[in-house]
């Protein structure tokens, strides 16, 4: 019986080593496009392998497919922006309507109009006075 070769082994990476990795047509395409990105090989490489590999956790966190199994990927979303941390800069409101703080988009042209008008005291009905009724 032929031992087996040593790339055929499963044995578990570890870290610090460097890898052999050979690199046939396709594979080399395919790295190509991912460093499109601006990003090396190895930083590509270590991207598509984290990406892969949250993928398997997943699946089988969430029992989609028995562990040890790979998973089909299905379906997947686009973003093509990161999320914003925290909540967006929103206007805080007082009992005399809302304020914009300089950080607030504007969302139509009647924000800007509204901004540019001086402010109003507010409405106060005098006291002790009584209505006049005719």
């Amino acid at each position: 019986m032929a031992s087996p070769q040593r790339t055929q082994r499963r044995a578990q990476p570890i870290a610090g080593t460097r890898p052999n990795v050979r690199l046939d047509e396709q594979f080399a395409r395919d790295l190509a496009v991912l460093m499109q990105t601006g990003d090396d090989l190895t930083a590509v490489m270590r991207m598509a392998v984290g990406i892969v590999a949250d993928m398997y956790r997943t699946a089988w966190h969430h029992q989609s497919v028995p562990v040890g199994t790979a998973p089909t990927l299905k379906a997947y979303k686009f973003v093509e922006a990161p999320p914003v941390v925290g909540p967006p800069s929103l206007p805080w409101v007082t009992h005399e309507g809302p304020t914009w703080t300089p950080s607030s988009r504007q969302t139509s042209t009647d924000d800007t109009r509204r901004q540019q008008q001086p402010t109003r005291p507010p409405h106060r009905q005098q006291t002790g006075r009584t209505p006049v009724r005719p």
